[in-house]
């Protein structure tokens, strides 16, 4: 079973609408927004996070950058940093690179979502390949990853971001 088929059947078990699109293959959500043909506002990234009691996914709009500092800060973990693509690549075996779903349960992972999205109407996220994602109700997807809501996208200017 493909990891897109595991995302699906996820999400039918939540029982939430969702559209799977289709596209070009994409290496960032700023170009998997332009392939979805949707504003970069709209599109969510993931990254893993390492942290002392494991790991967990911060998830931000595409358009902004992690800031490392307000994740250390909100998590109370000073040792907290992005997964390597060594780590990514044995504990993700079936998703690829970079293309992970922002589904927190799906993983057993919290999910650490930045206060920006928490009022968007849609969110199109990664569906575990670099040419698939889907498209919820932005509320349907917040009931279903039960985030913790926290400012994690940096300032402009400001140091440490990813």
């Amino acid at each position: 079973m493909t990891v897109l088929n595991n995302v699906r059947d996820y999400l039918k078990e939540q029982g939430v609408d969702f559209e799977v699109i289709s596209h070009q293959e994409t290496f960032t959500t700023m170009e998997e927004a332009r392939a979805s043909g949707v504003s970069p506002d709209h599109v969510a990234k993931t990254l893993v996070i390492k942290m002392r009691d494991g790991e967990a996914l911060a998830v931000l709009p595409a358009h902004e950058r992690l800031d490392m500092h307000k994740l250390r800060d909100a998590v109370h973990d000073n040792h907290a940093r992005l997964a390597t693509e060594d780590e990514m690549g044995s504990e993700f075996t079936d998703i690829e690179l970079g293309a992970v779903p922002p589904l927190g349960d799906l993983f057993q992972l919290p999910v650490l979502m930045d206060e920006q999205l928490k009022d968007m109407d849609e969110v199109i996220f990664a569906g575990g390949t670099h040419r698939d994602s889907v498209k919820m109700a932005g509320d349907d997807f917040i009931r279903m990853t039960h985030p913790r809501i926290m400012d994690l996208a940096r300032e402009p200017g400001e140091g440490m971001a990813y």
